[in-house]
């Protein structure tokens, strides 16, 4: 057997980086969603990813392998956490698929870890399922049976998770071990995707796509359009049939030379008029979306400082970028009045390191 990969993960349209972190390579997919503050979380998160990658080169055997792997990393992430003032309290969820391959035979199985709310779905012959179980709140409630699932998705505290790696000296570690079958589709995502996207529309999107790079790219986007509150990573994950495998292909009808030349003219006349079309519409929308700017969201003393990108003409408006999570009420006098200038920047990363630099004057005056 042999896998097929697509992985894509984004900043979200609210966040201001990216806390999430991913490995995607032949025989190791990994999704880590960091957490507890600034800098800290994408720490956590990148640590368990490249220690989880040391370790599969090494060779991860089976499940019981991968639950010692991560409690190795969650001894790692939360002594750091303890050494360093800036990274304390910091910590990551995780779902983990690893190939399993047997030395006593040519049978190749899945290894499923889990930790946290990020989560690994499985569509086998059909049937759509998530694997892993999630360690939240709003789980805990489903599975006393006081909310529903439907429920879980909109609760006030969902975002609430009962375990993750770095918090405490040692992890429970939720570890499956699953048959690889031709045909598998494995999706490996933070709770980005599953806080905008329903299981409903996940399926959908998985079952309509047949490239895992566009399934990714597609669910990405679909979380973003519904809101794109948090950061979003999506891996997925084809086990397709063994490279010595041929498929057959139906053969086609030739035509004859005249015809050729003349769909050949009508294509690329109509490419033409395409083109001009499209790089007209692009032009506009580039200069429309051009800029970025910083200003509060509205004139309450308690609005949010907000990160804008391009520019306002005719029904256009500026699109709110990233949220800085600041407020006017954390403002001094000073800061304050120079939002209300609106400063400009020609790159989102510009305005991203004036909002830090924002932040970094609040932190070092506060008591």
């Amino acid at each position: 057997m042999l896998v097929k990969y697509g992985a894509a993960s984004d900043v979200g349209n609210l966040r201001v980086q990216n806390e999430d972190a991913y490995l995607a390579q032949d025989g190791l997919f990994v999704v880590a969603d960091g957490m507890g503050g600034h800098n800290a979380g994408e720490v956590a998160s990148a640590m368990a990813v490249k220690m989880l990658g040391e370790a599969h080169a090494k060779g991860i055997t089976d499940a019981n392998r991968l639950s010692e792997v991560i409690q190795q990393i969650n001894q790692s992430i939360f002594q750091a956490s303890a050494n360093q003032t800036d990274q304390r309290g910091m910590g990551t969820t995780l779902t983990v698929l690893a190939l399993t391959p047997s030395d006593s035979s040519n049978e190749v199985s899945v290894a499923v870890a889990n930790i946290g709310d990020s989560r690994t779905y499985l569509l086998r012959n059909g049937e759509f399922k998530q694997v892993s179980v999630d360690h939240s709140y709003v789980q805990e409630l489903v599975s006393d049976g006081l909310i529903t699932r439907d429920e879980a998705r909109t609760h006030a505290r969902r975002n609430i998770v009962t375990r993750a790696l770095g918090i405490e000296p040692s992890v429970a570690v939720d570890t499956w071990t699953l048959p690889l079958i031709n045909g598998d589709r494995y999706i490996l995502c933070s709770d980005g995707l599953v806080d905008e996207v329903d299981d409903y529309a996940i399926e959908k999107c998985i079952k309509q796509q047949a490239d895992p790079q566009k399934v990714a790219d597609e669910l990405v986007i679909i979380a973003n359009q519904n809101g794109g509150h948090d950061n979003i990573t999506v891996i997925v994950v084809d086990v397709v049939a063994d490279s010595k495998e041929t498929t057959s292909v139906a053969p086609t009808v030739a035509t004859t030379t005249s015809s050729k030349k003349l769909l050949v003219q009508k294509l690329v006349a109509s490419a033409v008029v395409a083109a001009i079309f499209v790089v007209t519409i692009t032009l506009i929308a580039s200069y429309l979306r051009s800029g970025y700017f910083v200003a509060y969201e509205n004139k309450k003393t308690d609005a949010r400082v907000l990160i804008y990108r391009g520019k306002d003409f005719l029904w256009v408006n500026p699109t709110i970028e990233a949220d800085s999570t600041l407020t006017r009420e954390d403002l001094s006098l000073v800061l304050a009045k120079e939002i209300l200038a609106k400063p400009a920047f020609s790159s989102s990363s510009d305005a991203r390191d004036y909002v830090n630099q924002i932040r970094d004057v609040i932190e070092t005056t506060t008591p």
